[in-house]
């Protein structure tokens, strides 16, 4: 894998057409004056003894010179070295309720927008940890798979929204029974599930005893309940992203969405975690942060570039050669 360490010098690129452009100005400068000398052809070879080939060849050995001059400036480096990288940390899935329910804006601008931030904030304060994602509604699937890559892992976190799952509702027990295939470690240890939703189960599972089961294998649930207890409308949205309207019920009445704090708060108790209400400040994420800390950590292992080796002595060296060239190069003719 080849970068450049300073692209701020790509800029430098454009003497090489200046160069050209000079070259061809100056010997139009040149051959009006000797036409007024006389022969200009003439004049050239023999009384000024120049030879039009070694011109050509002393002008490109300038521009490549120059060239390289520039590629060494942008400083190119190589990832060549691999390395594994042993970590303290424990491996976390982050549950993401995607539902159309988190469209509602009891929080602003909305409750999905609330969730991402809250998954942010988490991973800005985290660096040894592996987290992978999970999103779910009416239907549940693992978005991203356990990583150390923040970056990428943050790419998926931005793409999730309501489209991407075509089964409407919301089964948090699905979530958890997924979220649980997130984990590629047999330890009974070092895993814990973070689930961010309203609390609404919609689907016949039962989200409890899910997580009941998830204790079986050394998980702990750490539940957000994102909204508020006296709810709010579920907007419904055009392609464009504009609100049309609000969803009703089978009478026609419009459906409010309230954050059910007791479903959560009995997830979280079954597998010894905690229930955090979303509040602004982000005051539950250091709270989490508290608690996962309590868990221990284990030894993880991965793989990255250690470190990108510097080649512009490379082109440095051609540079200093085409000058050197250029330099001791004559374009006129021997005799």
């Amino acid at each position: 894998m080849i970068k450049f360490a300073n692209t701020y010098a790509a800029v430098l690129w454009l003497g090489v057409p200046l160069l050209i452009l000079l070259y061809i100005f100056a010997d139009s400068i040149r051959k009006r004056t000797l036409n007024k000398l006389g022969d200009s052809n003439l004049i050239r070879s023999a009384i000024l003894f120049l030879d039009p080939t070694k011109r050509r060849w002393r002008r490109l050995f300038l521009i490549l010179g120059y060239s390289f001059l520039v590629l060494a400036a942008m400083r190119p480096q190589i990832g060549t070295k691999l390395e594994k990288v042993k970590r303290k940390g424990i491996d976390i899935v982050f549950s993401l309720d995607v539902s159309k329910s988190m469209f509602a804006e009891d929080l602003k601008p909305d409750r999905l927008s609330n969730a991402k931030s809250e998954i942010k904030s988490f991973v800005n304060h985290q660096t040894d940890d592996r987290i992978a994602l999970t999103v779910f509604s009416g239907d549940a699937f693992l978005m991203c798979p356990l990583t150390t890559d923040y970056d990428a892992f943050l790419m998926f976190l931005a793409s999730a929204n309501p489209s991407i799952i075509s089964e409407p509702g919301t089964d948090i027990a699905k979530a958890i029974k997924i979220s649980q295939t997130g984990f590629i470690d047999d330890q009974p240890r070092y895993k814990a599930i973070i689930l961010i939703t309203d609390g609404e189960q919609t689907a016949s599972g039962d989200p409890v005893a899910a997580a009941q089961n998830a204790k079986k294998t050394g998980i702990k649930i750490f539940t957000i309940g994102i909204g508020t207890p006296t709810g709010s409308p579920i907007p419904v949205k055009d392609n464009a992203d504009n609100i049309v309207g609000y969803k009703k019920d089978q009478t026609g009445a419009i459906v409010t969405s309230k954050l059910d704090e007791q479903t959560l708060s009995r997830i979280a108790d079954a597998t010894d975690g905690k229930y955090f209400p979303a509040r602004p400040g982000k005051e539950e994420i250091r709270k989490i942060i508290s608690e996962i800390d309590k868990m221990g950590k284990k030894e993880i292992e991965s793989i990255v570039f250690s470190q990108y080796d510097e080649r512009f002595y490379y082109p440095l060296g051609l540079a200093i050669l085409f000058l050197w060239l250029y330099w001791v190069f004559s374009d006129r003719k021997r005799t």
